[in-house]
């Protein structure tokens, strides 16, 4: 074998052992999940890019490294020269491709590579869309803190633990859908706690688009109880779209029935008239509750809020519903554990014949 093609294969020697120690590490983890898998998935797939890290350190380790290596002085050069080379010396990059393997499969990692497996769940439930007004009207704090805050809390409060089916709409000057109708309690808790007056513009209440949007979101529901429940000050001064009355005969068509919550103080009989600047409308809650089939209620305080949304459930009836569900599980572990037991062992090589001197 010539010089050049000795060094060529010298080179690219700590490669092939990469190849071979990763493919064997690979086979194992593959051994060790289910026969029946699905294909992987990876959760974080940006943290591929460490990869790079992995392949900087190949070259520093098998190239960089090596140019630098002490020299020594020898009287009987042309002995060496004869001389072949033992199994061991080919070996001898082997500390660091064990180095480089850990380094990638911690990468992968990072990614979290985990197998989806999809199991169909019999539900019991409603589905339920809120509607939830976002003006600048909410911001008034004749409820605890104010109007927007009290009836998040309670949004929050009624959704936990439940099985129905509920999605979100939110509204001001315009109307958009927040969240699709889920059982993803969880992720809708966050939605909600996240929200705040100019998410959308807030000089305006459109209660008819707001509902409008909620109609079309329940348009697919096969579920016997179809029900929206509108939070709001009911002061409706915009349409874009539809306005309360068309979205009344809208729900109507649809079978769905319209709960509605006045969000702040009615004016009584021998209030201050001052109090009438925090804009509500309760007729016109009313009159969509009543057209219907519905009920209106008036958070006066917290509690009489929580109270109108357990009645809303008493009086509905649950449908069997079927649901698809995502269940991950993550392999972290099976890439992490061999890449530990990898550098572990590039510590013990070092303390062997793979010893290195300066």
């Amino acid at each position: 074998m010539s010089n050049r093609a000795s060094r060529l294969l010298w080179a690219l020697l700590p490669y092939g052992l990469v190849i071979i120690v990763g493919g064997a590490v690979l086979i194992g983890i593959d051994a060790s999940l289910p026969a029946d898998r699905r294909a992987i998935e990876l959760a974080s797939p940006g943290a591929l890019w460490l990869l790079g890290g992995a392949a900087l350190l190949a070259w520093v380790g098998f190239h960089l490294h090596a140019r630098r290596t002490a020299a020594f002085s020898f009287s009987r050069v042309g002995d060496l020269a004869r001389a072949r080379r033992g199994a061991v010396s080919w070996l001898a990059p082997l500390p660091r491709v064990l180095r480089v393997v850990a380094v990638g499969l911690i990468a992968v990692a990072l990614a979290r590579p985990e197998i989806v497996t999809q199991q169909e769940v019999a539900l019991e439930g409603i589905d339920i869309m809120l509607v939830l007004d976002l003006s600048k009207s909410m911001q008034e704090r004749d409820l605890q803190r104010n109007r927007l805050d009290a009836a998040q809390r309670t949004i929050r409060s009624f959704i936990v633990g439940k099985t129905d089916r509920i999605g979100l709409v939110v509204f001001a000057k315009q109307a958009m859908l927040q969240c699709p109708l889920t059982t993803d309690m969880s992720s809708l808790d966050r939605i909600v706690s996240d929200l705040g007056i100019g998410a959308i513009d807030p000089m305006g209440t459109a209660i008819g688009d707001g509902l409008g949007v909620a109609i079309a979101s329940l348009r697919r529901s096969e579920s016997k109880s179809k029900v929206i429940i509108l939070l709001t000050d009911g002061d409706s001064n915009v349409v874009n779209v539809m306005n309360p009355e068309e979205s009344i005969e809208a729900a109507k068509a649809k079978g769905i029935r319209v709960f509605t919550v006045l969000m702040g103080r009615e004016l009584r009989g021998g209030e201050p008239e001052e109090l009438a600047a925090y804009g509500t409308n309760p007729a016109l809650l009313q009159k969509i509750a009543a057209e219907t089939n519905g009920r209106y209620f008036h958070a006066g305080d917290t509690a009489a809020l929580e109270r109108g949304f357990a009645e809303v459930r008493a009086t509905l009836e649950k449908s069997k519903l079927k649901e698809v569900r995502r269940i991950p599980t993550e392999l972290y572990a099976r890439f992490v554990t061999p890449a530990l037991g990898l550098l572990v062992l590039e510590i013990i090589l070092g303390m062997t014949r793979w010893r290195r001197f300066p």
